[in-house]
């Protein structure tokens, strides 16, 4: 698995919810129950969850430094 690792300290520190939505948690894995249970807390404590797919996919994505998305601070909107 591999979440929470793409966002600053300081944002998962403050308020998930942003200008009318939930700031965005990207997460991979390749265990599809592990996945389920990292998007329950995801959404549990406010946030919203991206899926990424396996982490041979998504992993590179999130990965530091040299992915696209570390530091990429977005927000859903409901």
């Amino acid at each position: 698995m591999k979440a929470f690792n793409t966002l600053l300290a300081a944002v998962l520190a403050s308020n998930p919810q942003e200008e009318g939505g939930s700031r965005v948690i990207f997460y991979s894995g390749n265990d599809a129950e592990a996945k389920k249970t990292v998007l329950e807390v995801i959404n549990r404590i406010g946030f919203a969850g991206v899926d990424l797919g396996r982490l041979d996919e998504g992993g590179r994505l999130q990965q530091f430094p040299g992915g696209p998305l570390p530091a990429l601070n977005l927000v859903k909107l409901k």
